[in-house]
């Protein structure tokens, strides 16, 4: 094998790993994408009917299924396209950091704070998030940077959201839009810069 052909070789090599890591940085992507669609529809709806309180005990354990089949299925087709397996001990770790997350959001917080009842549930959501993001990243994600934003947004908001009066939950539910929004325009920016190499 001449030196042309190993250099041809090696451009082969460079561009398929380029595609392989811009297929992951797109399944990250759609993974917080789909987050956004549910948390916007949910206000939307919020709007629209005005819902009882009951709604939600519905609406989101339904968009949690849909979101995670949803999911399941884009890593599977990665994870087929890159010739790899999914680390099982991840996967427990990350359901771990969201239960946490989920008692310390939606249990612990609401049961020290004498707060409003809005200011509570803005509380919740971004403790919550801030954790179990965040926790997830730690645990499993420290080479996705473009994760950050989706824990680092709605956990510079606490200290607001605690100091609110109303609109607290409404602010955080955004919050947390926002920074999912971020972290779905760096996954696409580092997608296009992996294809490009």
């Amino acid at each position: 094998m001449g030196m042309e052909d190993v250099r041809e070789l090696r451009d082969v090599l460079e561009r398929v790993e380029g595609k392989l890591i811009a297929a992951g940085k797109m399944y990250g992507a759609m993974s917080f994408a789909v987050w956004l669609v549910i948390l916007m529809l949910y206000y939307v709806l919020l709007a629209i009917m005005n819902p009882p309180w009951q709604f939600n005990v519905l609406y989101w354990p339904v968009a949690f299924a849909l979101a995670m089949k949803f999911s399941g299925e884009i890593w599977k087709r990665f994870t087929r396209l890159a010739g790899m397996e999914g680390s099982r001990k991840d996967d427990i770790k990350i359901a771990l950091v969201w239960s946490l997350g989920f008692v310390l959001g939606w249990i612990v917080v609401p049961a020290v704070l004498n707060r409003p009842v809005d200011t509570e549930i803005g509380l919740a959501l971004l403790t919550f998030i801030s954790f179990s993001v965040g926790g997830m990243f730690l645990v499993a994600m420290r080479s996705e940077k473009e994760v950050i934003p989706a824990f680092l947004v709605p956990a510079l908001l606490i200290p607001i959201a605690y100091g609110m009066e109303a609109g607290t939950s409404l602010m955080a539910g955004f919050g947390v839009g926002l920074g999912y929004s971020i972290t779905v325009l760096l996954y696409l920016y580092s997608a296009f810069r992996a294809i490009e190499r």
